[in-house]
């Protein structure tokens, strides 16, 4: 057993034992799968060309999670990541959190759709940056105002 594959067995170990349901392809992509309540949740990580592990989140909504070094800081972060959304899980905005952050996504592939094939006009592209900033001003005051979880 060479050494990748050893801590490829390491990190499904962990992650099984957390509860996921953990599907590995050759100890090159992994597919790692949880449920809370009514949720799923789905994460794939690989072994990119830089040797370092390359994290996305899939579902309830796609973003990448990052790059790391060491498995036990993949293991680490969807831990982290699954103990927040267990506590968010029982809000009565949490539907809405996860409609948020599908809709995100489909605006992002919205706005490279329409940059890569329209010819955006400098007052077009201000606006389009100072509803950016509205909304990143709308988050900033929430964070400000509203109590940690």
């Amino acid at each position: 057993m060479n050494f990748l594959s050893a801590e490829q067995d390491n990190i499904e170990m962990l992650l099984t034992q957390m509860g996921a349901d953990v599907k590995s392809i050759h100890g090159l992509v992994c597919f790692v799968r949880f449920s809370i309540e009514d949720t799923e949740f789905f994460y794939v990580y690989n072994l990119n060309a830089k040797n370092k592990y390359y994290l996305q989140k899939v579902l309830p909504y796609p973003v990448g999670a990052g790059e790391f070094s060491k498995p036990s800081e993949i293991v680490k972060y969807i831990k982290k990541d699954m103990e927040a959304f267990r506590k968010v899980s029982k809000g009565e905005n949490f539907k809405n959190f996860v409609n948020a952050g599908l809709e995100l996504h489909h605006t992002i592939h919205k706005v490279e759709e329409t940059f890569l094939n329209c010819n955006v006009s400098n007052e077009d592209m201000n606006e389009f940056l100072k509803k950016i900033n509205e909304i990143n001003e709308v988050l900033t005051k929430i964070q400000n105002t509203e109590k940690p979880l």
